[in-house]
């Protein structure tokens, strides 16, 4: 059947159009804090290009030197012109600087800041093409949670949401290292009271392994909500600095459940460097591990 001249034609069905069931066929990125923070943005672009990754996710964490960047219009030009020179993307921000100025806070001085730090992560990424800022999702990190800060963290989330929309920012809760926020489950409950587009779920498997969370039925809880997920290697209770097959995540496993709920959004390899420059020569390693797991899906 044909279509009227002038008119659009009929979409094609999703297979005809391009196939994004295969795992594999997903973009790979890079955790910014796998490399030196000596590099400069356009070297740390090229290095990730070079380890075979397809773009980096940037991090933002409670140090003045990275959290001063969503200040500075200087680096919203150095990361674009990064970018546009290497042709490597940055689609994603990890903002981790709510561990020390979590939006829960009892303390008004701190949530302040935390809620001030989301905005400006949100104006950093409007600017510089980044889609997604997924938050370090603490009421109140370490032992002074309670129902109280559980509250307020549900009113300043709201407030987050509002403004991310309003930037055309998707905003996603990464799936922790602590009971509040530790599963998708627990994620997806609070995004189901938000119930907003622009507020996602970004799953950790790395953390949700360490903490011996039921995968299948967790992911599946999420589904089509997650946005991106971290790849990673630990060990029940050790959530970091594991190398990527010396420790117990089954990610045949994850990786199958992920096919299996036709996720397609972002993988992100989460590793850190600790500045350290021997530990580049690690990254296309690590980038061939994740290539051969996802080779298979």
């Amino acid at each position: 059947m044909g279509y009227v001249s002038g008119g659009q034609p009929p979409l094609a069905s999703r297979k005809e159009r391009i196939d994004l069931s295969n795992l594999r066929e997903l973009p790979l990125g890079l955790y910014e804090k796998a490399i030196s923070s000596k590099l400069s943005w356009k070297e740390k672009l090229k290095l990730a290009k070079h380890s075979g990754f397809d773009f980096v996710e940037m991090n933002v964490d409670g140090t003045p030197e990275r959290m001063k960047r969503l200040y500075s219009d200087e680096t919203v030009l150095e990361v674009r012109r990064a970018v546009e020179s290497t042709g490597i993307p940055i689609h994603t921000m990890a903002l981790t600087a709510n561990r020390i100025f979590p939006l829960g806070s009892e303390d008004a001085a701190i949530r302040s800041k935390g809620l001030e730090l989301v905005e400006r992560a949100i104006c950093f990424a409007s600017k510089t093409g980044i889609r997604l800022v997924h938050l370090a999702a603490y009421d109140e990190h370490g032992a002074h949670r309670n129902e109280t800060t559980e509250a307020i963290f549900f009113d300043s989330m709201e407030k987050c949401i509002a403004f991310a929309a309003r930037h055309g920012v998707i905003l996603a809760l990464e799936t922790m290292d602590t009971y509040f926020m530790g599963c998708c489950e627990n994620i997806m409950s609070l995004c189901e009271k938000i119930d907003s587009p622009f507020l996602q779920c970004y799953a950790d498997v790395g953390n949700l392994s360490a903490s011996k969370v039921d995968l299948d039925k967790d992911l599946r809880i999420a589904n089509r909500h997650i946005v991106g997920v971290h790849l990673k290697d630990t060990r029940p209770g050790v959530y970091r600095d594991v190398l990527f097959g010396h420790g117990t995540v089954n990610f045949d496993t994850c990786l199958d459940i992920l096919k299996k709920i036709d996720y397609q959004g972002f993988l992100i390899a989460e590793m850190w460097s600790y500045d350290e420059a021997q530990f580049h020569s690690y990254l296309k390693e690590a980038n061939e591990f994740l290539r051969n797991k996802l080779a298979n899906y």
